[in-house]
């Protein structure tokens, strides 16, 4: 267990305070990343609404780091702990339905009246503005990919969802930035600012120009399923063994060097489909055609480890689709730490992902696994300033609860549903 003073100093954060009462991924995992960067994180959830993805191997890999606090925000005395923590936090993140804590009577005036510096960040389906009948909308990974347009640029005959959970993750990068920019705002005005992230904008962000070249001239690209789009040789492409390799095959000195590997003149020597300075053409042309045709000629004769080191050898980019195991024992996933392996409070001794963004100064750290639900209640709840006896008060209320790992066990069936957990007389 933990309080609020006890986390270590580390990272390029340390000393940020982070409540986040949101669930799932779009809006905690924000506040994971954070942490991991020295940002105090307390993850508030209501005592009988435990995060969706407590029990399965999402939680660990995305609250590290993380305090746990249990309370009934719908209570007198839970909101009270709720308000105490705002009153401590630099930063608020919450993902709900739109307008879910206006419902509440917890509007950015009303936490703004505790802590006017507040940084408040809403995370949601459809934003917390707009269209009244979208706003209070319901949304998971696959609405907001829909939503957004973005699965229907994928595939092949039929609109492709990307695995696992391109929305929300890419809406957590959004958080992200999001949180740091809202609390940066605090600190140069003096006063309190409040984002909306709605997930379906998140991932229509990155679209690129597809929006613009629709919107402005009416073009609607197909959907190429691993062919790219628009560039010839930026595709993936299929190698006599049957395997995969993807290869890019632009910009001017990409293309002198690799154009005589795969038998197409260097740019610049007299064919005029290829004058010099040539960079790559669009795929759906005639000249993009006969570069995909001389590259498809090329893999089809070879295996994809020869196709692998011709392209090396001529510093072309490539990479063939790795699978989990070859990121599991890549030398290099390995030697940047970014396969890790710590200890969860829940599923003991466990490697997964590691940390990303390398800083030099002030390194993240894993300083502890993901708390189980409640863990953290009482050492947080004293540091506030409450008695043993007021603790267990809200214990004896059912206004704050938690599980040890014996009813977690229980109750998500982890020594059924998690190899490593399966008791041994089974």
């Amino acid at each position: 267990m933990a309080g609020l003073k006890d986390f270590p100093k580390f990272g390029a954060l340390s000393g940020l305070k982070i409540l986040d009462s949101g669930s799932n991924i779009a809006g905690p995992l924000g506040g994971g990343l954070l942490a991991e960067c020295g940002a105090t994180v307390i993850h508030f959830e209501g005592p009988k609404k435990p995060d969706n993805q407590r029990g399965w191997y999402g939680y660990p890999q995305n609250h590290r780091n993380q305090l746990s606090m249990v309370a009934d925000i719908k209570s007198e005395e839970g909101r009270k702990i709720f308000l105490d923590l705002i009153k401590w936090a630099d930063i608020w993140v919450e993902s709900s339905k739109g307008g879910q804590y206006d419902r509440l009577s917890l509007s950015d005036e009303v936490i703004w009246s505790v802590n006017p510096k507040i940084a408040i960040v809403h995370v949601s389906g459809y934003g917390q503005v707009g269209d009244p009948s979208y706003v209070t909308k319901a949304s998971y990974d696959a609405v907001g990919q829909a939503f957004s347009g973005y699965m229907s640029l994928n595939g092949v005959n039929e609109a492709l969802k990307i695995n696992p959970y391109l929305s929300d993750f890419v809406c957590v990068l959004t958080t992200c930035w999001a949180m740091l920019a809202c609390y940066v705002s605090t600190q140069l005005t003096g006063k309190g600012e409040s984002v909306d992230v709605a997930q379906y904008e998140a991932l229509a962000r990155i679209m690129d120009g597809r929006m613009i070249q629709y919107a402005t001239d009416g073009v609607s690209v197909p959907k190429t399923g691993n062919k790219d789009a628009q560039a010839a040789l930026f595709s993936f492409y299929t190698c006599k063994d049957g395997r995969t390799i993807f290869i890019g095959m632009t910009g001017a000195e990409v293309c002198k060097r690799g154009f005589p590997v795969i038998g197409l003149p260097v740019p610049g020597t007299g064919d005029p489909d290829f004058p010099e300075g040539f960079t790559g053409w669009m795929i759906n042309t005639p000249v993009g055609q006969r570069m995909e045709k001389a590259m498809e000629a090329f893999v089809a004769e070879r295996t994809m480890p020869e196709v692998e080191k011709a392209m090396i050898d001529a510093q072309i980019p490539c990479q063939r689709v790795y699978d989990l195991e070859d990121c599991l024992n890549d030398p290099h996933w390995n030697a940047r730490g970014t396969i890790m392996e710590w200890d969860d409070p829940m599923m003991g001794h466990i490697k997964g992902l590691g940390l990303i963004n390398k800083f030099k100064n002030n390194p993240s750290e894993i300083w502890r696994g993901a708390p189980l639900f409640g863990m953290d209640n009482r050492d947080i709840i004293r540091d506030l300033g409450y008695s043993e006896e007021e603790v267990n008060d809200l214990y004896a209320k059912g206004i704050v609860n938690e599980f040890d790992l014996e009813t977690t066990i229980k109750r998500y069936k982890l020594d059924q549903v998690i190899p490593h957990m399966a008791k041994k007389d089974k």
